[in-house]
């Protein structure tokens, strides 16, 4: 990636995002940053590891046009160059169908061409909102009232050594639905999902649901490797059956940065995959500063260890009575799971806080693995000849 002046990532539009092929390769660049924290472009992103970024040039590839979703593969290439720290970006979307002219005039308008960076309201507007109620298609009339509903927890956490703050967050909804009456059950995605085996468990587990429940860390500004791989069996696999009826999706996003909007685009995405797969949208949970405030420690862990989180605490609660109810996700449950967790403080004080005390983590970390602050800071790729 940093032997050249430009970055040309090529993927077909998948729900408005990248596929799964494609994540998998772009999730271990992570390296090619430093774990520290700054403030770049108003908001906060990780340390540049290099003095120089290549530009980014994104082409997506759709069969059939859709505007939605090729402003989402647009927007997602911005953020992606955002994170990486490079000097400019554009992005295109063309049609599969497309002569090799036109595929030729738009790329070398692609090479010419530098892109707003999606900031601000250009972000901000790709969240999806708090569902209307009246707007959920759910018949509970067709459902026999001796039929317990089932809600099914996919967690895509990379995790697999300790809890993950993922599992924790899904697992408090669930909570709050099993006392309202509903079954649940827990999937963790793992490597045998890329095996037919663990497909069709998938596939078994995600058709018994009446309401899948997504959560998953942001990566590199969209959903890991493995959820993007489940989202893409469940859209082939799952069809809606006649008189029953359709699905209910909903999801928890959290990232490691303090400003929740950073979830906007893969929020999108899991919206989109909903309406592609014929499934009734539930809302999203988008949270900043995740791991800072859970490091996978249950609620009353945290209590003692960190800043206070009665707002997420509140705001899960909100969210699993509401989908027990087969209501959508509350708008308050989604203004309090944003909410800055120091009550009474500005949002640019606790972002201040915030920097500080994750930089000092990592180099205690780093520390405790025997490496030393120039260490972690390497440049293995420094002057690699272009």
């Amino acid at each position: 990636m940093l032997e050249s002046d430009t970055v040309i990532l090529l993927s077909p539009v998948t729900f408005g995002g990248y596929s799964s092929e494609i994540k998998k390769v772009q999730d271990r660049w992570l390296p090619l940053i430093l774990p520290d924290f700054g403030i770049y472009h108003g908001e906060v992103h990780h340390v540049p590891r290099y003095s120089r970024y290549p530009r980014w040039i994104g082409i997506g590839l759709q069969e059939t046009p859709h505007e939605e979703e090729a402003h989402l593969f647009q927007a997602l290439v911005g953020r992606n160059a955002l994170n990486f720290h490079a000097p400019s970006y554009a992005a295109e979307v063309f049609l599969t169908s497309e002569s090799g002219t036109g595929i030729q005039q738009k790329v070398q308008g692609l090479i010419e061409r530098a892109d707003s960076w999606p900031l601000g309201d250009a972000i901000t507007s790709i969240m999806p909102g708090a569902v209307v109620a009246d707007t959920v298609d759910a018949d509970p009339k067709s459902i026999p009232s001796d039929q317990p509903r089932r809600a099914l927890l996919i967690v895509g956490s990379p995790k697999v050594s300790s809890p993950s703050t993922t599992g924790v967050l899904g697992g408090y909804v669930l909570t709050q639905m099993e006392k309202a009456g509903w079954e649940t059950s827990t999937l963790t995605l793992r490597r045998k999902l890329l095996k037919e085996k663990g497909q069709a468990e998938l596939v078994t587990e995600a058709e018994r649901a009446d309401l899948i429940l997504l959560t998953f860390p942001l990566y590199i500004d969209s959903l890991p490797f493995l959820m993007m791989k489940a989202l893409e069996i469940m859209a082939d696999k799952i069809s809606a059956s006649p008189g029953v009826p359709p699905k209910q999706i909903a999801v928890i996003v959290n990232n490691g940065f303090p400003e929740a909007y950073h979830n906007a685009v893969a929020v999108a995405i899991c919206r989109r995959f909903a309406i592609d797969a014929g499934m009734t949208w539930m809302g999203g949970l988008d949270m900043g500063a995740g791991e800072a405030l859970f490091r996978g420690q249950p609620f009353e862990e945290t209590k003692r260890n960190g800043p206070p989180v009665f707002h997420v605490k509140e705001a899960l609660e909100l969210a699993g009575t509401a989908l027990a109810k087969e209501d959508p996700i509350p708008a308050e449950a989604i203004r309090l799971i944003r909410k800055s967790p120091i009550p009474f403080v500005p949002f640019r004080l606790w972002r201040r806080f915030f920097i500080k005390s994750a930089n000092q983590h990592w180099q205690r970390l780093a520390s405790g693995y025997g490496v030393d602050p120039t260490g972690m800071k390497a440049v293995p790729y420094a002057g690699t000849p272009n």
